[in-house]
């Protein structure tokens, strides 16, 4: 009897960890680290929108730089946009929303500063391109 409860129950743990994903999302003290941040990059129309964001399991505030350059045939263009911000808790907040050709390639930094004296956030996306 115990042979088959075992066997049943290896065979039941890998649903009950999908179940748990999808009904609850992150999982329970992912952001429990303190505060994050990323670069979201989607397609629209003929081009890319690219949006700074921070995320802080807790009123959070600091300062940000967003630093943008994009190459092509037509030439370079660069971005830099910058400031302070400030995140209530639990949820992401957007620091600004850049719009791109998707001709040609891109790199893209974010550093994020928290007042709090967390350590600083950084991220990098781009299509691999050295700008």
């Amino acid at each position: 009897m115990s042979r088959i409860l075992m066997t049943s129950l290896a065979a039941l743990l890998p649903l009950g960890f999908a179940w748990g994903a999808a009904a609850g999302g992150e999982p329970q003290g992912a952001y429990s680290q303190g505060p994050s941040c990323d670069i979201r990059v989607v397609r629209e129309g003929g081009g890319l929108v690219l949006e700074g964001l921070v995320f802080a399991p807790m009123p959070a505030a600091g300062s940000y730089e967003l630093k943008i350059s994009q190459g092509g045939h037509a030439g370079q263009s660069s971005i830099r946009q910058g400031g302070d911000f400030e995140a209530g808790p639990g949820a992401d907040a957007s620091l600004g929303v850049v719009s791109l050709s998707d001709q040609g390639g891109y790199a893209a930094t974010l550093i994020v500063h928290w007042h709090d004296g967390a350590p600083d956030c950084t991220r990098h996306v781009g299509t691999g391109r050295t700008l």
